[in-house]
């Protein structure tokens, strides 16, 4: 048994390593790690001329958004792996001295996303670059998700009655708005105060919603699905878009068998936008 009496509590490390690397200590509390579910990633394999893998590769991620870098480096066999990236417009730079850099502009990294961007590094001068345009697929090669995805331009272009995002779900198929057929005085279906969504035939308490990776729920403790007292999801424009993920997905989704909805808030960038006054 731990006596802790005999433990200092004012000493990070001692905290951490009773509680595990897992959690993080903010403001007193103690705050579980926010899942990576609304994040994207990247991988891939540089390679030289030969096919062979070129080791100690430099990859150069930058967000074209907001201007921020991560620097990788390849593995022994050429290999990178970049995980937890915000969703967003990124360039990837590989090079290595004694090779000609191989760059990749224009990936667009969508939420949940996880994208193979290989390169070929050419025998060369150290000033000479190959370019390509990269438009990768947001179509799910490596992983048996049936994603459906609801991007920027849809959440901000389309019209909504009453400006609710989540009424943009059925341009997925199999998602029906059920809203309209709530039963009961203060039953199960009836204490909902959003928007209802059949999705492949299930019940539609069985949805999952999460904002940002984090569980997101209504006011009621018998549905999780959620709302405000207007029966809408305002603040379409605080959101870049959403993904729905259904019937199989991976182990970093569950709780509930229906669909995942995974939303992602906008983020800023290094352009100004707005009213001068």
């Amino acid at each position: 048994m731990i006596s802790f009496k005999s433990l200092n509590f004012t000493s990070p490390k001692v905290f951490l390593s009773m509680f595990g690397l897992g959690w993080v200590l903010a403001g007193g509390l103690l705050v579980a790690p926010v899942s990576a579910q609304a994040d994207s990633s990247v991988w891939g394999l540089v390679n030289d001329e030969t096919d062979a893998g070129v080791s100690g590769a430099t990859v150069v991620i930058r967000n074209l958004e907001t201007g921020t870098e991560r620097t990788l480096t390849t593995d022994v066999s050429g290999h990178y792996n970049a995980s937890t990236l915000p969703v967003g417009h990124y360039e990837i730079i590989a090079s290595k001295a004694g090779f000609q850099s191989d760059r990749r502009s224009s990936v667009n990294l969508v939420v949940g996303q996880r994208e193979e961007i290989n390169f070929k590094l050419q025998v060369g001068h150290l000033h000479q670059m190959v370019e390509v345009s990269e438009v990768p697929t947001v179509v799910q090669i490596s992983t048996e998700d049936d994603s459906g995805l609801v991007g920027e331009r849809q959440v901000k272009d389309l019209p909504l009655n009453g400006r609710s995002y989540d009424q943009l779900l059925t341009l997925n198929p199999g998602i029906i708005n059920y809203t309209s057929q709530r039963s009961g005085s203060i039953g199960t279906s009836n204490s909902v105060v959003g928007n209802m969504f059949a999705v492949s035939g299930r019940r539609p308490q069985e949805n999952l919603f999460l904002l940002n990776g984090v569980e997101f729920t209504s006011a009621s403790e018998i549905n999780n699905t959620p709302g405000g007292t207007s029966g809408q999801l305002l603040g379409v424009d605080a959101v870049r878009e959403f993904a729905v993920v259904k019937d199989t997905y991976g182990a970093e989704y569950g709780k509930r068998p229906g669909a995942q909805i995974n939303i992602v808030t906008a983020n800023g960038t290094n352009d100004f936008s707005g009213v001068r006054l």
